[in-house]
C-alpha cells in the first residue's frame, strides 16, 4: 500500500514535469484543455489559432505523455 502511493507520487511529479517542459503554446493548450476543462473551439477561439492547431497540440502532448508512462511501467513497475 506504502509502495502504491509512492509510485503514484513518483509518476504525478514526473507527469507535472513533463508538462512543465512542454513547449510554451502546447503547455498552454493542454493545460486550458485538461485542467481548465475547455473545449477545442474555445481554446481555438482564446488564442485565435485554429482548432486543427489545438488538436495537434493536444495529440502531441498527449503522446508525449504516454511514451513518459510506458517507459515509467517498464522502468518501475
Amino acid at each position: 500500500m506504502i509502495e502504491e502511493k509512492i509510485h503514484a507520487e513518483d509518476l504525478e511529479l514526473l507527469i507535472v514535469m513533463s508538462i512543465e517542459k512542454m513547449p510554451p503554446q502546447r503547455k498552454k493548450i493542454f493545460k486550458m484543455s485538461r485542467f481548465e476543462h475547455l473545449s477545442n473551439d474555445e481554446i481555438a477561439q482564446q488564442l485565435n489559432i485554429s482548432k486543427r492547431t489545438v488538436e495537434s497540440h493536444i495529440s502531441q502532448a498527449m503522446s508525449d505523455l504516454r511514451k513518459l508512462l510506458v517507459l515509467y511501467v517498464i522502468t518501475f513497475v
